[in-house]
């Protein structure tokens, strides 16, 4: 567009140069026509002749040389500045434009200070009212963008803030939901709490009472084996005597050899010691129990030797067919068992010594301890007491897990009632007899009931009788004291207490 405007001034302007050559032609040739035919001044050289035609043509000739050539410089200073009035308009016209396009960014706010740079190196003036709009212009488009900048991060940070706002809201509504529970729970745990302690309260009764009633059971429990011991103490005075008392047992090492009868002799315990089980041994023998049948010494093991009386062996437990408790009838009697675990630490478990076996009630069959069985067939204390701490607690550990397992186990001992002090030999000889632990080791059939005890001995061996001797000294080697069978002094029965 700029250059057809100035294609358009060039156009304008070349019209005006030549019409102004014209009137400049014009103008200054009546001059020189006027100039040519002026009188000689009569100050100057006289004239010698009148100037001829072609001299007056020569001078008009150069004259209008003169003036042609003038014309031609004034032709050439008006071209320059017609040049400089068309470069002017020109750089003026371009100026407006630039105001025109400036004004227009201005107003449009597209103007930058770089365009105003430029605006300021390439025109000579600008308008400084433009400028300061459009520096203005630039100002509030800057701060529009740091106004847009800032309220867009205004409205992120509104964004990050509702977002947080709504978190907290749902951590709100879960920590009320949490508390809640918990509330519920707590009060729940409060009511339980309560229900504990009132059922604390009544199982602390409960314990109470329980305890002061196994204190009473305790102590009615000592009460009883206290009356049961001087009961048993004054049937034993009233139908055996006050004692010593001595028992003699006549064994067959051989049943079918008669040569082969054996004595042992007990002597028992001191009747204070052991009233109950003494009264026990001395009615059963009475009763006849370990005379008729077949009584037997069937076990041997390690550590002790037993005896059973009729009808033991014929029970499925030692090899026969009699099913159920073989003793039926000494129970009937009250003479099977003890009527409770009577024991005197003044009468242990010592080698040769004797014992009622079984638990948890002890009898009728007893045994003779081959060792001395204190540890295993006395109380604690004595364990504690034989053993020393150390090797108790090892014991205890080993056996029960902890001393204090150990110590609160009810461990109740076997009665002792009594001693060999003649037959020892009879003794060790039974012991030497095969067992059934000495038979080679065979598959046990399927259909077997009972599996029968490794211990028994493969030949038991017969108790011929038991008496109580009366009127027998230890010291009477010949052993001329009276034996009577407790059965044939018949001023006793069982039935007594």
């Amino acid at each position: 567009m700029l250059n057809r405007v100035r294609c358009r001034r060039r156009c304008r302007s070349s019209a005006p140069c030549s019409s102004l050559a014209s009137l400049i032609f014009f103008l200054a040739f009546p001059l020189c026509m006027i100039h040519h035919y002026v009188p000689v001044n009569a100050d100057t050289e006289p004239p010698t002749r009148p100037p001829t035609i072609v001299e007056a043509e020569a001078r008009t000739a150069r004259e209008l040389s003169r003036a042609v050539g003038k014309l031609t410089t004034d032709l050439k200073t008006c071209n320059v500045r017609v040049d400089a009035i068309e470069e002017g308009f020109q750089n003026l016209y371009a100026a407006h434009l630039g105001n025109v396009d400036g004004l227009r960014k201005c107003k449009e706010g597209m103007l930058t200070s770089q365009d105003i740079s430029n605006l300021d190196a390439s025109l000579d003036s600008v308008n400084p009212t433009l400028v300061e709009q459009a520096k203005n212009k630039e100002e509030e488009k800057k701060h529009h963008a740091r106004t847009e900048e800032l309220a867009s991060k205004h409205r992120e940070l509104i964004h990050q803030l509702e977002d947080q706002v709504e978190k907290l809201v749902r951590r709100e509504k879960t920590w009320e939901r949490t508390i809640s529970e918990l509330v519920a729970r707590r009060d729940m745990l409060e009511r339980r709490e309560g229900a504990w302690e009132r059922t604390i309260g009544e199982l602390m009764g409960e314990i109470e009472i329980r305890a002061k009633r196994e204190n009473w059971w305790e102590d009615m429990k000592e009460e009883m084996e206290g009356r049961i011991g001087a009961l048993s103490q004054i049937a034993v005075l009233e139908r055996f005597g006050p004692g010593p008392h001595f028992v003699s047992m006549t064994v067959l090492l051989d049943e079918g050899n008669p040569s082969s009868q054996r004595e042992i002799i007990y002597q028992l315990a001191p009747l204070d010691l052991m009233p109950h089980s003494i009264h026990l041994f001395l009615s059963q023998i009475a009763e006849g129990y370990w005379t008729r049948g077949t009584p037997s010494i069937a076990i041997s093991a390690e550590h002790v030797l037993q005896s059973c009386p009729h009808p033991c062996l014929e029970n499925v437990d030692m090899g026969g067919n009699s099913m159920g408790y073989p003793y039926e009838e000494m129970r009937r009697a009250g003479l099977d068992v003890v009527s409770f675990q009577e024991y005197s630490p003044k009468y242990p478990h010592e080698k040769y010594t004797v014992g009622f076996a079984g638990m948890p009630h002890s009898g009728p069959e007893f045994y003779i301890n081959l060792l001395d069985n204190t540890l295993d067939h006395g109380t604690l204390e004595e364990r504690k007491f034989k053993m020393g701490p150390d090797m108790y607690a090892a014991w205890a550990m080993e056996a029960f897990g902890s001393v204090e397992e150990a110590d609160e186990k009810a461990i109740e001992p076997y009665p002792c009632f009594g001693k060999v002090i003649k037959g020892f030999d009879v003794v060790d000889e039974i012991a030497k007899g095969l067992t059934r632990a000495s038979l080679p080791k065979e598959e046990e059939e399927e259909q077997a009931v009972v599996r029968l005890d490794d211990n028994m001995l493969l030949s038991p061996v017969k108790i011929a009788s038991v008496t109580i001797l009366q009127n027998y000294s230890p010291d009477d080697t010949a052993g001329d004291g009276s034996k009577e069978n407790g059965k044939d002094k018949g001023s006793a029965t069982g039935d007594e207490l």
